[in-house]
């Protein structure tokens, strides 16, 4: 398969769904579902970063202690703040991401799209706030969960590349073989 057509293969997924006046109402039934889940994923984990698990330091603890009012209260236990922290992040990502996706070709899609990304804008401020200050998990490791969906895409697209580079290897070595 040629560059042009792994670019369409990956486009034509992508476009499939998107929104086009007059299309039929199979796919239109099918984007509108996938936006129906996709909001609730990102209104659900929204709240839960917003809000963590086990909620926030109410006041700041008494001299021995070290911990801070409104800084979550499972992050001063370890790695299961960070696992839970990170997949949220990473799925909150992936469903802003996706709506962004679908609603290319809507009637004001950039006005959608500038509120996707303030919103986004929005989790990563109160996730900053409700972090404690020496926290497991790093701004790093939250950056790559923001940024998971472009990265896996990105991935793809050079795994594809690097697959029709071998075959077109393959394809020179076996036909010089041949020839001799």
């Amino acid at each position: 398969m040629s560059n042009l057509q792994h670019e369409k293969s990956l486009r034509s997924e992508i476009e499939r769904y998107q929104y086009k006046p007059g299309e039929d109402s199979a796919t239109s039934d099918i984007r509108n579902a996938l936006l129906v889940v996709a909001t609730l994923i990102v209104a659900v984990t929204f709240q839960a970063g917003v809000n963590p698990p086990g909620g926030v330091w109410q006041e700041d603890a008494p001299p021995p202690s070290s911990y801070d009012a409104g800084k979550a209260i499972l992050g001063y236990k370890g790695v299961s703040f960070a696992f839970f922290l990170l997949s949220n992040t990473a799925a909150f990502s992936t469903s802003a991401t996706i709506i962004g996706i679908l609603v290319r070709g809507f009637p004001f899609y950039y006005l959608v799209r500038l509120a996707l990304l303030l919103m986004v804008c929005t989790y990563v401020a109160s996730i900053s706030a409700v972090l404690p200050p020496d926290g497991v998990v790093s701004p790093i490791n939250l950056c790559i969960a923001l940024l998971l969906p472009f990265i896996l895409l990105i991935v793809r697209h050079l795994w594809r590349r690097i697959n029709e580079l071998c075959a077109l290897c393959w394809s020179c070595i076996c036909c010089c073989c041949n020839k001799k």
